[in-house]
């Protein structure tokens, strides 16, 4: 695979600046990561949110060229860009059904098109406020993966993780670390309470920039290849 086909725009809308990109196609992968961001998400800050990605893909691929990989930045909503915009749960409604939508149609276009003809697995992570987005995406239509990841998320918009009809298992991380500044106690639960009843992660050391994803990689990555 040639270095001008490891970017993929899978959707873009203008007007708002909805947009989705991939690393690698994720037809075409074994292995697919939807990162779901939060607190100030937008055409400003693509760059930030793909270094992430890329960072994420070379840790967990065998080679650059490695296409059974893919991490796809999910931005298809109109993220809060102020701590004090995240107390409303207003942001995450219309992104709700496209996240759904998304999800359940990767494996469908995987089987008919992708190069393995069967669907990838599939870890949805969410970030601070893109918890909010996957809670009520995960309780009013289910979620078509195969695991879900709450980082840095001060709540689900659910009060427990029963509640996600969730295909696959549920994680946490501490909303103390990696999270992007949405309030804690407004949304519900945080997910990494007992009483949520989420499996926790916890995080390795201070990793380049502060990365999250690459801080908490020796938890995602058994969760991401199948192995935990």
């Amino acid at each position: 695979m040639s270095d001008d086909n490891r970017i993929l725009l899978l959707g873009f809308h203008p007007e708002d600046g909805r947009v989705i990109i991939a690393r690698n196609n994720p037809d075409n992968a074994r292995y697919v990561v939807v990162i779901v961001p939060g607190v100030g998400t937008g055409p400003l800050h693509l760059d930030r949110l793909m270094e992430q990605a890329e960072n994420l893909f070379r840790r967990l691929a065998v080679a650059p060229d490695d296409d059974d990989i893919s991490v796809v930045v999910w931005a298809d909503y109109v993220a809060p860009q102020t701590a004090a915009e995240a107390r409303d749960p207003a942001y995450a409604v219309p992104g709700v059904p496209r996240l759904a939508s998304f999800l359940a149609g990767l494996p469908v276009t995987a089987e008919a098109f992708g190069r393995h003809k069967k669907a990838a697995r599939v870890v949805v992570i969410a970030q601070g406020y893109g918890g909010l987005v996957a809670g009520f995406a995960g309780r009013d239509h289910g979620l078509t993966a195969d695991a879900l990841v709450f980082l840095g998320c001060p709540a689900a918009g659910v009060e427990t993780a029963e509640m996600l009809r969730a295909f696959g298992p549920v994680y946490a991380t501490s909303a103390d670390v990696g999270g992007d500044g949405t309030p804690t106690g407004v949304h519900g639960p945080r997910p990494d309470s007992p009483e949520f009843g989420a499996t926790l992660l916890r995080s390795g050391p201070l990793s380049f920039r502060s990365d999250p994803f690459v801080r908490y990689l020796p938890s995602l990555r058994p969760i991401i290849l199948g192995e935990a």
